[in-house]
């Protein structure tokens, strides 16, 4: 039997984060990984959609290139090259990583692990079955699709973000099912290189958690890129043959496509990981924990998708961080209020603190300023005026609850709210923090001087 301080269950960017911090703080860890270290956000998620994204971007701004004084044919896309350069990127990055893990004395076992008892894992890998003992044992198993039962999913026509990030090539066209973040994403890929979509969603709106004028801002976007979005369509049978996809809407309507990508959402991964072996009680379908990532079994900890409804990396590696921090006998808590939400469509969507501001617009607290992107003159110069500022302040105190940013690089932009309501401080702080110009970010000021009635700035 191996015996380690901590044992971490799953090596996606929660495990991965809590390894990595727990061997800082010297412990004996080992990262137990099924697949691929890196988990669904490096191999099938967030880096290669990234890869992806940036290269459809820059097919559909070349297209427009005429409007800028620039004159040429336009780009042919190579998808078969397209999707070896995505490949590269994230074997670059998973290399990166298990270095990284390996610097840090890391011990990265392959295998299937499970919970045999308090601080007990058996493992099933390549060389058989061996068994684990451990201090601590922190939980970072992940999430993967969901597969819904209309969908025929032994044709390879049918498709989730795992086939769609690792196929060797483009369709000629897709039908993607789902609306929300992940299809929203890929319906921007697929249109931007040219492919024909057709994206179908069951709410009447896409992005339906997100806020109202950003989704309006991201289907007006996916239209002006020809993606054809039918929404409050529910999806009752769907079938494969060699030609194609078909699938039938509740109303009659047939929608047929080269391929089909199922994106309606991610499902934890809680079976067959011994939790019962321990005691531990799923909620709602995930384990519950608390501030510390405790879960109730002394000495488990869970952290990421297995343990939160917001299913974000950076959100799964925060946990990990403090989970590490707290089985290596470091205090560490986190209430996760202040999480970023992103959506890398173009213009990227990023929203933080909307819990808080939730809260705060019940108790009529709220007050809200808006800075639309037109007024923007690094938009204007950049050709990228479809966008807008939020910032959501409490009405009496001032102080920073969240906001919305719907903008080039809003994913980036996000951060500078996400520590102002994290820190506690004020709107007006934000409008008397000098931002470079001309800037994107620029208008995250503009936006807090608007709330104090104090803007200057008509075109930035």
């Amino acid at each position: 039997m191996s015996v380690y301080d901590v044992a971490v269950l799953g090596g996606g960017p929660g495990g991965c984060a809590a390894a990595l911090r727990a061997a800082a703080r010297g412990a004996k860890t080992c990262l137990i990984e099924a697949r691929l270290v890196g988990g669904t956000c490096l191999n099938v998620g967030c880096i290669p959609t990234k890869a992806m994204l940036h290269g459809a971007q820059l097919a559909w701004r070349s297209a427009a290139a005429g409007s800028m004084g620039l004159a040429g044919e336009g780009l042919r896309v190579d998808g078969p090259a397209f999707m070896k350069r995505t490949a590269s990127v994230v074997g670059i990055v998973r290399k990166g990583l298990e270095g990284l893990l390996k610097g840090r004395q890391v011990d990265v076992i392959a295998g299937r692990g499970r919970l045999t008892g308090p601080g007990q894992l058996s493992l099933t890998g390549p060389d058989g079955r061996t068994a684990i003992s451990a201090g601590a044992v922190i939980i970072a198993t992940g999430s993967r699709p969901a597969r819904p039962g209309f969908a025929p999913w032994g044709s390879p026509r049918v498709m989730t973000t795992d086939e769609a990030t690792t196929a060797g090539d483009l369709p000629g066209s897709v039908l993607i099912v789902g609306g929300g973040v992940i299809g929203c994403e890929f319906a921007t890929l697929y249109a931007e290189l040219g492919v024909r979509t057709h994206l179908v969603e069951a709410l009447p709106g896409l992005l339906g958690n997100i806020d109202p004028d950003a989704a309006r801002i991201v289907a007006r976007s996916l239209r002006r890129r020809k993606v054809k979005v039918t929404t409050s369509a529910e999806i009752v049978a769907m079938s494969a043959d060699e030609e194609g996809v078909s699938a039938e809407l509740a109303d009659g309507t047939h929608i047929g496509a080269e391929v089909a990508l199922v994106a309606v959402g991610r499902e934890p991964n809680v079976e067959d990981i011994g939790l019962e072996s321990v005691g531990i009680e799923l909620t709602d379908g995930i384990i519950p924990v608390d501030e510390h990532c405790r879960t109730a079994v002394e000495g488990v900890y869970a952290v990421g998708d297995v343990a939160e409804r917001m299913q974000y990396a950076h959100l799964a590696a925060r946990m990990g961080v403090v989970a590490a921090d707290n089985a290596t006998g470091h205090e560490h808590s986190d209430d996760r209020a202040v999480v970023p939400e992103c959506i890398y469509t173009h213009p990227e969507v990023a929203a933080v603190g909307l819990r808080k501001v939730r809260l705060a617009t019940a108790a009529g607290k709220v007050r809200t300023a808006m800075f639309p992107l037109q007024a923007s003159g690094m938009a204007r110069a950049c050709g990228q005026t479809d966008g807008l500022v939020k910032l959501f302040g409490h009405a009496e105190t001032g102080e920073v609850l969240g906001g919305v940013v719907v903008a080039p690089r809003a994913t980036d932009m996000i951060a500078e709210i996400a520590l102002a309501a994290r820190c506690g401080l004020k709107v007006e702080d934000l409008a008397e923090t000098i931002h470079a110009h001309p800037s994107f970010c620029e208008s995250v000021r503009s936006a807090a001087e608007s709330w104090l009635g104090l803007g200057i700035d008509t075109l930035e």
